[in-house]
This record gives C-alpha cells, sequence and structure tokens, in this order.
C-alpha cells in the first residue's frame, strides 16, 4: 500500500515532528511554565474525577439503602447507613437473601435509567465542546461539565437530605449529562496537552498523566467517601463536600488555567452544530489527515471501544456484587477494594508506560492494557473470597492504559488544526462506551443474579479478549503499511 509517510513513527523518536506543529509550538506563551500549567489542568480533572467518582459510590450505596427501606421497611432496624446487612446470608432459603436478590434487581435497573439520562444528551454535547473549542479557545469550554458536576451533585445533596423519592433522582442526571459530563473535561484537557507538546512520547506520557490525575482522584474519594458515610451516620454530608471540592476546580478554571490555543491555530469556519457534529466523525469516513490512513483511525476507536466496555462499566456492578453474600461489605471495604483497583489502573499505567517506552511503541502498550483487562475480569467473575476479588484487582494493574495510548496515537496521526476535532470525536464514543457498558453490565447481572452472579464480568473478559484481537491486527497491518512506504 502506497502513501505518505505516518506520524505513528514519531512513537520511537521526539525528532521528527510535524513541520507546521514545531512552528506553531514556538508561539505559545504560557503565563507559566509548561509543568506548571498541566499540574493546574490536572488539579481540575482531579477535583471533577472525585466529585464524580464520589458521587458514584455516594448514590449506589444510597440507592440500595432507599429500596430496601421502601420494599422492606421492617428491615430497618438491620441495616444501618453504610453498615454491612446482618441479615446479609448466603443461605437461600431464608427470607433476607431473597430480598437482597429484589434490592439487588431494583438497584441494578435504577443504575440503568441513570446512565441513560446522564449519557443520551451527554454524547451530543461532548461532540461539539472540544471541536467548538478549536474556534473560540479551550478556556471556556473547561467550564461548562464542570459546572454540571456541581449542579447535579448540590441537587443529588438536597434530595437527600429532603428524603425525596430515589426515582426523582434520575432527572439530576440529565443536568449533568445536557454540560458534557467528565469525558468532555477530559478531552479539553487533552487539547491543552496537544497544544503545548510535540507529537511522540513526551505527548503521550503527559496524556497518561492526565489519566493518572483521573486515578488519583478515584482512589481519595474512595477510601475516603465510606469512612464519612459511617462517621457522619449520612450520605449527604460526603455528597455535599463532593460539591465543595467540584467548586474548587470551576476557580481553577475560571481564575488560574491559561489559554493555550494561539489564533494562528483557530479554525475560522463558524459552521453549525450539525456540521460541527460532522466534522469529530471525519476522520473515519474520509482522508482526514495526510499524515495516516483511514482504516488506522477505525481500527483505533474500536480498540478504544473494547477497552473502554471491558473496564468503564466495572464500578457501578462492583458495589452491588460486593455488599452482598458471599461477601457483605461495608461502605468502608467498598472503598478501600475500589482504592486498590483504581491504584492498580491508574499509577500501574504510568509504571507500564515508563517501562514499555524504554523498548517499545504505543500500540504494544496498547495490548498489555488489554491482556491485563481480561486477566483481571475473570478472576473477579469466579471470585468467592475476598482474596479472590483482591487477586484481581491487582492483576488490573494497567488496565485502563489502552484508553490514554489510543488517544495518543490518534493524536499524533491528526494535524494541529484539528486537535479538538479528533479528541470531540473521541470524548463523544467514550461517553457513548460509558453508558452501553454501564447499561450493559448492570442488565446482565440483573438477568443472571439468580443463577452465577459473576457472568458480567466474564462479557467484560471478552470485550477485552476482542480488543487483543484488534491491537494485534493493527500492529501487523502498521508494519506492513510501513514496509510499503519505506524506500527500497
Amino acid at each position: 500500500m502506497g502513501g505518505p509517510a505516518m506520524t505513528i513513527n514519531t512513537e520511537n523518536s521526539e525528532e521528527s515532528p510535524l513541520l507546521e506543529n514545531k512552528v506553531l509550538f514556538g508561539e505559545i506563551k504560557l503565563k507559566y511554565s509548561k509543568w506548571v500549567a498541566y499540574t493546574i489542568v490536572m488539579l481540575i480533572v482531579f477535583t471533577q474525577c472525585y466529585s464524580v467518582v464520589s458521587s458514584i459510590y455516594i448514590m449506589n450505596q444510597y440507592a440500595y439503602y432507599a429500596f430496601m427501606n421502601e420494599k422492606y421497611p421492617t428491615r430497618n432496624t438491620m441495616q444501618t447507613v453504610g453498615g454491612s446487612d446482618s441479615a446479609c446470608t448466603v443461605n437461600t432459603s431464608k427470607v433476607e437473601y431473597k430480598q437482597q436478590i429484589v434490592v439487588q434487581k431494583l438497584t441494578s435497573e435504577w443504575n440503568i435509567y441513570c446512565a441513560l439520562a446522564q449519557n443520551i444528551p451527554a454524547v451530543f454535547i461532548s461532540m461539539n465542546l472540544a471541536s467548538y473549542s478549536d474556534v473560540y479557545g479551550r478556556k471556556p469550554f473547561f467550564l461548562v461539565p464542570l459546572i454540571g458536576t456541581f449542579l447535579k451533585n448540590l441537587a443529588c445533596s438536597l434530595g437527600i437530605y429532603f428524603k425525596i423519592g430515589i426515582q426523582w433522582f434520575i432527572g439530576f442526571y440529565v443536568i449533568e449529562g445536557s454540560t458534557g459530563i467528565w469525558a468532555s473535561t477530559l478531552s479539553m484537557a487533552f487539547c491543552f496537552v496537544a497544544d503545548t507538546t510535540m507529537p511522540g512520547k513526551t505527548r503521550s506520557f503527559v496524556i497518561a498523566l492526565i489519566e493518572t490525575s483521573i486515578g488519583l482522584g478515584a482512589i481519595i474519594s474512595t477510601s475516603l467517601t465510606g469512612y464519612i458515610i459511617q462517621w457522619t451516620d449520612s450520605y449527604m454530608y460526603p455528597e455535599f463536600l463532593s460539591v465543595i471540592i467540584v467548586t474548587i476546580g470551576i476557580l481553577l478554571a475560571v481564575f488560574v488555567l491559561p489559554e493555550t490555543l494561539h489564533p494562528s491555530r483557530k479554525r475560522d469556519d463558524h459552521v453549525s452544530i450539525c456540521q460541527n457534529m460532522r466534522n469529530v466523525t471525519e476522520c473515519y469516513t474520509s482522508e482526514f489527515s495526510p499524515l495516516s490512513k483511514r482504516w488506522m483511525f477505525i481500527l483505533l476507536i474500536f480498540i478504544f471501544i473494547m477497552s473502554a466496555f471491558g473496564n468503564l462499566g466495572r464500578p457501578n456492578v462492583e458495589q452491588i456484587y460486593q455488599m452482598n453474600s458471599p461477601f457483605c461489605w461495608d461502605s468502608v471495604r467498598i472503598g478501600w477494594y475500589a482504592a486498590v483497583r483504581n491504584l492498580a489502573w491508574s499509577f500501574g499505567s504510568i509504571a507500564i508506560i515508563k517501562l514499555f517506552h524504554l523498548c517499545t511503541t504505543d500500540d504494544v502498550i496498547a495490548l498489555v492494557g488489554c491482556i491485563t483487562c481480561v486477566a483481571s475480569a475473570i478472576l473477579e467473575g469466579i471470585a468467592s473470597t475476598d482474596l479472590y476479588l483482591y487477586l484481581a484487582a491487582g492483576a488490573s494493574i494497567g488496565s485502563v492504559v489502552t484508553l490514554p495510548m489510543v488517544r495518543a496515537i490518534m493524536s499524533q496521526m491528526t494535524p494541529p488544526h484539528k486537535q479538538g476535532s479528533i479528541f470531540a470525536g473521541v470524548a463523544a464514543v467514550e461517553v457513548i462506551c460509558n453508558m452501553g457498558a454501564s447499561v450493559s453490565a448492570n442488565a446482565i447481572y440483573d438477568a443472571t443474579i439468580d443463577y452465577y452472579k459473576g457472568m458480567t464480568f466474564f462479557v467484560m473478559a471478552g470485550y477485552g479478549g476482542v480488543g487483543i484481537i484488534l491491537c494485534l491486527l493493527f500492529i501487523s497491518e502498521k508494519k506492513r503499511t510501513l514496509s510499503d512506504v519505506t524506500p527500497k
């Protein structure tokens, strides 16, 4: 296959960036050093991630608690806020066990409705925010999803305080979805990185650092939230704390975050929303970039989808899985497990990237992430004791590394003036995957809970297995394409 040389060669060298990127890079004047600017971005991502993940864990446990009280009010004396149910039992003939099954089903169905309410509007918003930042600048579009998280978590805090019906909370998720959710903030952070780095290993590493700030937010929020629930004997106080944390992110975005899109890089085509949505899918439908082939973008986005489905649906269903027999965990143990798993996900990813960058490329690192995803999901699916769950958490080291690696490769294959469009497209796909993974994980758990609770994790392992095949295909085809364009 003939054609121009591809940017992915830059994974092995920082000395072959795009010429136009090199020229434009020199024109960017930041108020702070680059690493101070990256720290500000990571703090913004951290604050939103803390708030989002904390709310996920709080609302999942609150929903279980609310449904239990609603369906079986006589069990109030047996279950305390944030505590394990003293009637949690593996004896399937007991009434309490059957009640647990009913409440698990109700909670998983509620999770499905919340995921749909949040993510359906978020798909359309996320497709536009990062792409429009190519026209109007990066800074304004950091604020929109942060404000959405603030409003949703504040509404949830008030809802818990006034004890409104759990079904009404679904409307609060629509508010956050209508502002693009966390995926839009993440895409803006990656645009920020693309504006200030050359294509190559440095960009890949900084993108992975941004992803690690997500993990850090998840680790701190999950380990702390369980204790706050128990100390305060309430779900309202930790939810309100998440409101305060995301407010810090809003203040950083307004007063401290620098603008990185130089006027010479701005697109001057003020297109309609419909045309803008077509722009973000351009890389899959045309020869989007002179630096790569269309099939490469298509294959990469399918690798991204498989990794996202194998990982993003896991936290939601894990909590229901762990709150009931045979584990019967309380909020503190659930939080600490999530912290251990997030530690393996995020800091494990950084370790894998630094180690493998010594000898290989981003696409091979993406393959490693799919392999660890499969191993950890299988271990979690067969778990019957706490030990198996923690082995699954350990095996998940670097499980999500595929996501930043795919982003990095796609960014390296994209011209500078289209970085917003490429990240907007990936953000929209991530939102769809977040919704699909959550809905499917909860639906499978709901359908299989009566005969095998771990089945949903085996399905996640299957997604990772498909990701392995696609990674091997990408690596093979890339080598063949490079050999075709290399002078004999």
